[in-house]
């Protein structure tokens, strides 16, 4: 367990990293772009790629290629069976990957009309958003090349390459917006660059990154008993990771349907709930799919069952007052990070109700890319997808009822009830099967993390009530310092009823940090 969370913080710290350099990034788009057309129309032809990196980067490529290769790194006897299967297996993605590319550059007219039908009667935003889709959807390629090499560092336990890659992304955003903006037409045309530019220097660090292993060429692919296995993991993923994902796409569909500025209130929103989904959950799951992986081939029981249990209750004590804190400090978060410029006071009002509902779900969010991880370390794709049907069905019904009384807070709502269920199947299925126990240890320290955090959250409450009162009368840098001062306050009240109801124990603290 000591590798185990040594990994998780290599991990979860260079994904901080990335997502202080995202806030950076979304604050000057939304100074820059704000809710506009041209926002709305960047934001649209994002999602696809976008789309298709959280598919292969964080699901279905990672969990068939992971168990697969780590089942040949422990019973091969030399690294040429290896080397032959990351050489086959990415020649079998580059193809798909360009395959694809050309096949969407030639019809985006067609993929804006689906991905956003409200823009088909304003011209302007459809225009724009074809324009903007195919200068960004090259980005496919060379981000299936990134997952690539990125899940097979992971398996050899090197997860630092990896965890910096989106960082690039941002600061390619960032760069973009100063340089090019001036010599484009608009903030977006330099963001789709951005991205473009950003996808080739990703692809170059981790190709340098996974030479130290590999020396990985462009073969003629050969279909052997290797990639039969990894296709047979690989479809079922990929349709499951699709429909999970399938979420935030049917969430622009409809809300391309409402008034111009959804779209973009729906995006700020969720670059903000991303944050502790990112740095926590997205990283237990990188490092748990290989560590579960090879626990499951060798039949270590207690490994097994110990790895998923502290992975569950790190993901509630993270989770949970993260959840908390967003819900009730949502308005003063979004005010200060990005009412100035094209934002306006009403982007504040919307978003802010949008990111409460979102935080709603975090919790479960986080438990499903633990849960998951589960399943897929098991060779197990089938089920999370029949899952996700199932959650996917629920959230376009819920939104299309809620979106009627509550625009496109609606439809944030519909995707936290969705998680919800999806989360509690996935358990239930993994229960039934005895792949999951939850120890007594975990159920004792569950009751304290909840009691912990309500507390914090009746001072976040208060802290919204009094200290924020007057937020529109203050100026900017009294609302920073109070924000940070609220922040640390409710930080430090859940670190101490952590400590008072031992949940974590000093020792336990020097331990960790002597490891």
């Amino acid at each position: 367990m000591h590798h185990f969370f040594k990994s998780f913080l290599t991990v979860s710290s260079f994904t901080a990293l990335s997502r202080i350099l995202g806030f950076v990034r979304d604050i000057l788009i939304a100074k820059y772009l704000g809710s506009t057309v041209i926002a709305d129309s960047f934001f649209v032809a994002f999602r696809l790629p976008n789309f298709f990196r959280r598919v292969l980067a964080e699901g279905a490529y990672s969990a068939a290629l992971i168990p697969i290769f780590s089942g040949i790194i422990i019973n091969s006897k030399d690294d040429k069976e290896a080397a032959d299967f990351v050489e086959n297996s990415m020649s079998f993605l580059l193809c798909i990957a360009v395959l694809l590319t050309i096949f969407f550059y030639f019809s985006m007219p067609y993929v804006v009309q689906t991905l956003a039908p409200g823009f088909i009667d304003n011209k302007e935003a459809f225009n724009l958003t074809i324009h903007f889709g195919k200068i960004i959807f090259p980005y496919l390629i060379f981000i299936s090349l990134v997952a690539h090499f990125t899940s097979i560092m992971n398996v050899h336990s090197k997860f630092a390459a990896g965890s910096f890659v989106p960082a690039i992304l941002n600061i390619s955003f960032i760069l973009s917006l100063f340089i090019l903006t001036p010599q484009l037409k608009s903030a977006g045309h330099a963001l789709s660059y951005g991205v473009l530019i950003g996808g080739l220097f990703q692809f170059l660090l981790m190709y340098g990154a996974v030479r130290n292993f590999y020396r990985p060429r462009l073969i003629l692919p050969k279909i052997n008993r290797h990639i039969k296995n990894f296709f047979k993991l690989f479809i079922p993923a990929l349709i499951g990771s699709g429909v999970i994902q399938l979420n935030i796409i049917i969430g622009t569909i409809i809300a391309s349907l409402l008034p111009i500025g959804a779209i973009s209130h729906i995006y700020y929103a969720d670059r903000l709930n991303q944050l502790p989904l990112a740095i926590f959950g997205i990283a237990i799951g990188i490092v748990l799919l290989p560590s579960l992986s090879k626990a499951i081939k060798k039949n270590d029981y207690e490994e097994i069952q110990s790895t998923q249990n502290r992975s569950l209750e790190f993901s509630l004590f993270i989770s949970l007052p993260s959840a908390i804190g967003l819900y009730f400090l949502s308005n003063p978060i979004i005010y200060i990070l990005f009412e100035r410029g094209e934002f306006l006071s009403q982007d504040t009002l919307y978003t802010a109700s949008v990111l409460s509902m979102f935080a709603i779900g975090l919790p479960a969010y986080i438990f499903i890319k633990v849960l998951v991880t589960c399943f897929f370390a098991r060779e197990d794709t089938k089920t999370p997808l029949y899952v996700s049907i199932v959650s996917v069905i629920i959230n376009i019904i819920l939104s299309l009822v809620f979106i009627q009384y509550m625009r496109e807070t609606g439809i944030a709502l519909a995707t936290a009830i969705s998680a919800w269920i999806n989360a509690s199947l996935l358990y239930f299925f993994l229960k039934i099967r005895n792949s999951i126990s939850l120890n007594t240890h975990l159920i004792f320290n569950a009751y304290k993390i909840i009691i912990c955090s309500v507390l914090m959250g009746i001072v976040c409450y208060f802290a919204n009530l009094i200290i924020f009162s007057n937020i529109y009368e203050q100026s900017a840098i009294i609302n920073i310092c109070f924000l940070i001062l609220t922040l640390l306050m409710c930080m430090i009240i859940y670190i101490v009823m952590i400590f008072m109801l031992k949940v974590l124990t000093i020792d336990e603290l020097k331990g960790y940090i002597k490891k």
